[in-house]
């Protein structure tokens, strides 16, 4: 009985074929052989190149087997994959710590100053390009000044912080171009 395998096979596929033993004109006694301890001696033809092994036509023994294709490639494609991941980000800590100077403070203002949910209000009702003086007329003066960041235009912008009254681990921090006010964020800590 012939044994198949499970996986598909295609219409051309033919299996190798088993190379034929070369008969020996003379059959070989074990017991005349040399014990496998003794190497032969080269003969006057050792260093002559050896004649190639051709299969017949047809045959596929000297292409590599799917399963070493499938481990060359996944060898290949799992570098490149560590590679891509080292050239996107060479340094994943360096985003936060640009992110933690960002909202560092450079001069502070008033330690103790606060915003309430009536200055939120009335900041939420203040429309974009309002005069800076009006929005600090509300708001008072802010806990420290931020380094300079942008707009969501990509302007420079001054930026100023308030820690919220009802949580002051969060910052309110409004961004102005100028002598304008350009909006808010907050910053959760």
């Amino acid at each position: 009985m012939v044994q198949r395998s499970s996986y598909p096979v295609s219409a051309h596929y033919q299996p190798p074929q088993p190379q034929p033993q070369p008969m020996h004109p003379h059959p070989v006694n074990p017991q005349s052989m040399p014990p496998r301890s003794v190497r032969p001696q080269p003969g006057p033809y050792a260093h002559a190149p050896q004649p190639q092994r051709t299969t017949a036509p047809g045959t596929f023994a000297d292409r590599p087997q799917p399963r070493q294709v499938i481990m060359a490639g996944g060898m290949a494609g799992g570098s490149m994959l560590a590679l891509a991941a080292l050239l996107i980000s060479p340094n994943p800590d360096q985003a936060k710590v640009q992110e933690a100077e960002a909202f560092t403070c450079i001069r502070q203002e008033q330690p103790k100053a606060l915003v309430s949910r009536d200055q939120i209000k009335k900041l939420l009702e203040t429309e974009l390009q309002a005069p800076k003086a009006t929005v600090q007329e509300f708001l008072q003066v802010p806990y420290c000044v931020l380094s300079p960041g942008k707009t969501e235009t990509g302007l420079p912008a001054e930026r100023e912080a308030y820690p919220l009254e009802f949580d002051p681990q969060t910052w309110l921090v409004v961004l102005y171009e100028g002598d304008r006010y350009a909006g808010y964020d907050f910053r959760f800590r």
